[in-house]
């Protein structure tokens, strides 16, 4: 059965751009230098193979068929080796202490499963280890320009921080900026950044 994120994928064009987004280029320089890393929700693949190309052996979860497929294609033609695995996050079995870097943009998750999802990351993490995370805030949706209409699928920052207690803070910013990430994150937005180190 096609979900919507199979029908928003069933395009030629890659409808978040097969760049990285550019928070989780920017703090690359702060990752671990390569392990195992995971990008949840993967979609298209975008910023699990750009940690791939950055010598992480990378994998992707995504519900979307269709989307990693694509991933599947983008890996391909930047010649790097990029796993990835058909998952529901929130039913999915985690390993304990296995990753040196767990990705997250624009996945979003109403409480309890937000403080849920990211505890089970947390555990996911080798010490050490850091989480990149890129989320809407609720002003998002006054904005209109990409992500959840529901207010209750988006947090403030003290939320998510609550929701990732247990890691020490690098970055945790909230700010309006303008982001132009294929044809669907397009113009001003209000975002969250976060890079936590597991102790």
């Amino acid at each position: 059965m096609m979900t919507k994120w199979d029908e928003r994928y069933l395009t030629d064009d890659y409808v978040f751009g097969t760049a990285p987004n550019e928070f989780i280029a920017r703090v690359l320089p702060q990752l671990p230098q390569g392990g195992r890393a995971l990008d949840l929700a993967t979609g298209e693949g975008r910023n699990g193979v750009f940690l791939a190309q950055h010598g992480f052996q990378a994998e992707g979860v995504d519900m979307s068929a269709v989307g990693l497929a694509k991933a599947q294609k983008l890996a391909a033609e930047k010649g790097v080796r990029f796993d990835t695995r058909q998952q529901n996050i929130a039913d999915m079995a985690w390993p304990s202490e296995q990753y040196a870097v767990i990705t997250s943009v624009f996945c979003h998750f109403i409480e309890p499963e937000r403080t849920q999802i990211a505890q089970r990351i947390i555990g996911a993490l080798q010490a050490g280890g850091m989480f990149a995370g890129v989320f809407y805030h609720p002003d998002q949706i006054a904005l209109g320009t990409g992500g959840p209409k529901d207010a209750a699928m988006l947090g403030t920052l003290a939320q998510m921080q609550t929701a990732f207690h247990g890691l020490e803070w690098l970055v945790a910013e909230e700010i309006e900026r303008d982001l132009s990430e294929g044809s669907r994150h397009r113009g001003k937005s209000a975002v969250i950044y976060l890079l936590g180190r597991k102790p």
